[in-house]
Formats: structure tokens, C-alpha cells, sequence
């Protein structure tokens, strides 16, 4: 079996969200001479070889740096797995004695995934999420915020002022962007990427209920949650907390190598916070009456991907998910569409409620086709979303190229000296362009227009303005019905992050 490293007590009910099975990635480190920045995400607890050498010394499972002769001191870049809050973090020093940091601090920021290591060494928005903290050697150093940061993607550990770290850990509570939930089709609501987490269990000797919502399929029997062997009547159970409210639709159970130990059968209860209130779920967690019945109780074998499906419609917040009479599973996806919070509704209620005139002029701002905002506007009310999004997708599609041409002509040139302030925001990636990089754009930017007779259209949200320059180069090139397709996919994409950044404003 793989052996994972405990969470340390304070963090029990917490994510990991620099956790390499979630895909957190080491992405920059000042130096790592001695040993690979990307050692700190092992999931493993660190491990000492004796007489282990390598040509540049001794081997150590974690990050270290050279000594350093320099004033300064060393950092590492860290894209997270699942962007969140951060509530705290394990700095690991295990194994590093007379060769570990004096002191370390912590810093976030809020980036796209995209982003690089040359991008965010240079960005400017990096906040402080840990101040400058001393460490012990050889020591699980558990540092706890005072308080939960703002949504982060990325940290940056800095050590003072070299040394090794073994292992890092940043807990904290994911935060999926809320597109997930709005998409056509079902989502699973338990992943642990979504927001899904495991918030009791009966029994978990041999691997954790939270190995259950982790991606992929696992790698062997310790990749999943398993039981000891039960010696009294009844069933084990793990309680899930659904990423968001929501109805289920399929729910997959995966017994994936569990052969000779999976569990007989499984029945799920469920539970509608929304209904009953918190106070009430927090008191039947343990309880063995109050729940309703998902899945009736069904068969399982071993080694098999099992696809249910729920007795009934319901809505869900809670799931408890029981295994007869005990044994290992090694995954569990519960696939659904998610509800509309309060603030969602809100907005959809606001939208509902305009005056034709400012609605339009509000549609117009989403998309500059009169056509698109004329249909969208008669589609009104929008009973959720998921709908408001499909169908200013499915009405886009249906226009004719005229009205697709009248959207392209609401946008300013990438790179417009005048642009407008929002589209300035969408086009922030040219703020850091070299004048080289924006003359050879505008350059291409004319050459595109007299070949296509519109604007070239991208959707720029994220791109820096060399990544935009070679789109346009690789673009420019095509026959204009081609690039037709081309600009009417990235309106589609710029459409939707507008009316995203609209239905997520406050007030």
C-alpha cells in the first residue's frame, strides 16, 4: 500500500490543496541544487536512505538549496491543484538537521492556470499570506492563519535564507471557479476539485473516505477508502458534503483493485440542508434514523466500476454512503446538476425585472450583435443559470454571419491605444508588452483586416501579447470563412466571461 503522511489535527477537515494527486505543480525555485523543488509535493512522508549519495552530495527527499554566499535568500513557485482559501500549512522539515531554513514565509495570489513562472515572478498583485515565520529543524512545523485568505491559485514559499524543506503542505477550502457548476451536463458534485468533501465516517483503518473524491482512478488498494474487518452487525459509512445543492443523476462506485476485500453491496441516504436546516444535519451525521433513501440497497463486486442510479429525483446537500458489511472502495463520483445559490437567483430575478430598454443596453454589453440581444432578451424569465448560459450559446450559434460581423465592429483592435476600461482589463496582458511585440501586432492586426475585412478577434482574457501575436500570425493565414469560425468561437468564449463577470458583481 502507499503510505500517504497524516494531516496534522488542525487541519483534519481541510484540503490539501498543494497536493500532488489534486496536480499541484512545482513551477520556478530560486535553486535546487542539492534536491528538486517538485520533491516537496510528494505525497509520502519524507524518507531518509542512509549512505544515499548523488554526485552533488547527499540525497535528501525534499527541496534544498545551495549554501548561499549571497545576500538574498531561496523561493519556490507552487501552482496549487485546486485554487481555495488557505487556512494554514505544514512547512516539513523532517530529515533536514544542520541544513534547514531559519525562518519561512508564504505569499499567494489569484492567477490563471496559464500563468508562468516568468509572469508571476514579475506580477505585482502577490499578498502575504504567512509573515516571515521561524521553523524548527527536523520538525512538522504547523502554522495556522489567524484567518482565511482571499482565493488563491498559486503560493510562494520563501526560505531564509537557504537550506531544505522536505515537504509542503497548504490546507485550506477549494474554491472552483463557478463556471463549473453553470455548464450544460452533469458535473460530479463530490470531487474534491468541486468543492466536495467527507465530514464523517464510521471507520477508516486503512485508508481515508477522502481518497474517494480524488481524480483519477487510483493506483492500487491504498489509493482508496478501506475498513477494517467488521466483527458486529451493520455497515461502515462515510457522510460526503456535496460540493454545492444539487439533484443526482448516475452515481458512480469504483472497486477498482479491491478484490479479495470490496464491500458486498452499498445503500446512500441523503439529506437536503436546505430543508431542514444546519443545526439538523449536524445532529443526524451519527444518526441512524432521519435520512432518505437514494440508492436501495445494491449489489457489488470486485474490481468493477459500478454506474447506479438514484431511486428517486431529490435534492441533495449531504449523502451517506454505506458499505455492507465493510471492505475498501476505491473511488466515488456522484454526477448531477447543482442548484443556483441565493445570489444566482438574485441576479436572474434582477435580470428578469429590467426595463426592455435596459436590458438590452445590458445584453449589448455582453455581445454587440443587436439580433443576439434582441432573442436573448425574449427568452426572459430564465429559470436557472445553466439555462441563461445555454441559451446565449444556442442563440449565438443561430445568427447569421451579418450578425456575427456586427459583434466583431463593438470591439476595439487588440491593443488600442483607446480601448474602453473594460476592454483595457480583458486586454491586460499587453500592459507588460515590449514595443517591439506591440508593433509587429498592429502590424498583423492591419494585415488580418484587409485579408478578412473584420477585426481579429481573440479571446484575450489571460494571453500575454506574445501569446496573442502568434495567434494572430497562425491566424491571419487561414481563408476568411475559416476565420469567420475562428472569431465567432472567441466572441462566444468573451460573451460568456462577460456575462460570468456580471452575474458574479455584487449588488
Amino acid at each position: 500500500m502507499t503510505a500517504t503522511a497524516a494531516t496534522p489535527i488542525q487541519f483534519k477537515d481541510l484540503v490539501d490543496l498543494a497536493s500532488d494527486a489534486l496536480g499541484a505543480f512545482a513551477l520556478y525555485s530560486t535553486d535546487d541544487y542539492f534536491a528538486e523543488v517538485e520533491n516537496m509535493l510528494k505525497p509520502t512522508p519524507a524518507e531518509w536512505v542512509e549512505g544515499k549519495y548523488t554526485d552533488k552530495g547527499k540525497w535528501m527527499d525534499g527541496w534544498e538549496s545551495q549554501r548561499r554566499r549571497t545576500p538574498g535568500h531561496d523561493y519556490a513557485v507552487i501552482r496549487l491543484g485546486v485554487p481555495g482559501f488557505v487556512h494554514g500549512a505544514l512547512v516539513d522539515t523532517t530529515h533536514f538537521k544542520g541544513n534547514a531554513p531559519q525562518e519561512v514565509s508564504l505569499e499567494g495570489i489569484d492567477a490563471p492556470d496559464t500563468a508562468t513562472a516568468y509572469e508571476l515572478n514579475r506580477a505585482t498583485a502577490w499578498r502575504e499570506l504567512l509573515p516571515r515565520t521561524a521553523v524548527k529543524p527536523d520538525f512538522q512545523n504547523v502554522v495556522a492563519l489567524k484567518t482565511p485568505t482571499a482565493r488563491v491559485t498559486h503560493v510562494r514559499l520563501r526560505i531564509f535564507p537557504d537550506g531544505g524543506v522536505a515537504r509542503l503542505r497548504i490546507y485550506g477550502e477549494a474554491d472552483p471557479a463557478p463556471r463549473t457548476f453553470w455548464r450544460e451536463g452533469s458535473v460530479d458534485l463530490a470531487a474534491v476539485e468541486n468543492g466536495g468533501k467527507v465530514v464523517e465516517v464510521s471507520d477508516q483503518f486503512f485508508g481515508p473516505p477522502s481518497n474517494l473524491l480524488l481524480p483519477g482512478r487510483g493506483v492500487n488498494m491504498g489509493d482508496g477508502w478501506e475498513t477494517k474487518r467488521r466483527r458486529t452487525p451493520g455497515s461502515d459509512w462515510a457522510v460526503i458534503r456535496l460540493a454545492r445543492r444539487g439533484q443526482l443523476d448516475r452515481i458512480e462506485l469504483d472497486t477498482h483493485f479491491f478484490k479479495g476485500n470490496a464491500p458486498q453491496a452499498v445503500f446512500i441516504e441523503a439529506l437536503d440542508e436546505q430543508e431542514i436546516g444546519a443545526d439538523a444535519v449536524r445532529e443526524r451525521l451519527r444518526a441512524p434514523k432521519g435520512w432518505h433513501v437514494l440508492l436501495a440497497k445494491h449489489p457489488l463486486v470486485q474490481h468493477r466500476r459500478h454506474q447506479l442510479e438514484p431511486d428517486r429525483p431529490m435534492a441533495v446537500t449531504h449523502l451517506r454512503v454505506h458499505i455492507f458489511p465493510h471492505g475498501g472502495v476505491n473511488r466515488l463520483r456522484l454526477y448531477g446538476h447543482a442548484f443556483d445559490t441565493a445570489e444566482e437567483r438574485a441576479r436572474l430575478e434582477q435580470l428578469s425585472k429590467m426595463e426592455p430598454r435596459a436590458v438590452n443596453k445590458l445584453l449589448l454589453s455582453f455581445c454587440g450583435s443587436r439580433e443576439w440581444a434582441a432573442k436573448l432578451e425574449a427568452q426572459r424569465p430564465f429559470v436557472s443559470v445553466r439555462e441563461l448560459f445555454a441559451w446565449a450559446d444556442a442563440t449565438w450559434w443561430a445568427l447569421s454571419p451579418r450578425d456575427w460581423l456586427e459583434a466583431f465592429a463593438a470591439h476595439p483592435r487588440i491593443g488600442a491605444k483607446k480601448a474602453p476600461k473594460r476592454e483595457r482589463g480583458e486586454q491586460s496582458g499587453m500592459d507588460a508588452a515590449d514595443l517591439a511585440v506591440k508593433k509587429r501586432l498592429a502590424q498583423v492586426n492591419d494585415e488580418y483586416f484587409k485579408k478578412h475585412g473584420f477585426i481579429f478577434i481573440v479571446f484575450a482574457s489571460g494571453k500575454s501579447a506574445s501569446q496573442m501575436l502568434e495567434l494572430a500570425e497562425e491566424r491571419v493565414k487561414n481563408p476568411k470563412k475559416v476565420e469567420l469560425e475562428n472569431a465567432a468561437a472567441e466572441q462566444a468564449k468573451i460573451t460568456r466571461l462577460r456575462l460570468e463577470k456580471w452575474l458574479l458583481q455584487k449588488g
